[in-house]
């Protein structure tokens, strides 16, 4: 294992020993976590930055109503197009079945094919 996995499994561990107990100290567990040296650790790709949440790409709309309501719309229809067309797809699928069936279509016939026998196995009349 290389230094920087054995001490991050170090670090694990003591975090373990000091902070699961229960007289639990989360400011300072918090603290720890966020102050980790650069290059340590894993990036938080969620992790907020307040210079990002004051560039909001979209205005905030007051209309919160209507944007659910155009959404449970379209949420609907997209429902709606997708139950339509699975019920074309299984029509077509048991049409092609019975269609099969009726025209004449033979299922496959199989031959038997002799299969060779040792000769010890073969019954000789004495």
């Amino acid at each position: 294992m290389g230094r920087g996995r054995q001490k991050a499994k170090q670090q694990k561990i003591a975090r373990k020993l000091k902070y699961l107990t229960t007289d639990t100290d989360y400011v300072e567990l918090a603290k720890e976590l966020n102050s980790s040296e650069p290059g340590q650790g894993s990036f938080d790709p969620f992790a907020s930055s307040e210079s990002y949440e004051e560039d909001t790409y979209l205005p905030e709309q007051d209309s919160t109503n209507q944007t659910d309501a155009t959404a449970d719309v379209s949420d609907d229809d997209d429902l709606d197009e997708y139950a339509k067309w699975a019920a074309e797809a299984a029509a077509k699928a048991v049409s092609n079945e019975n269609s099969a069936a009726h025209t004449g279509a033979h299922a496959p016939v199989h031959h038997h094919i002799p299969m060779p026998v040792p000769s010890f196995m073969h019954k000789h009349d004495k």
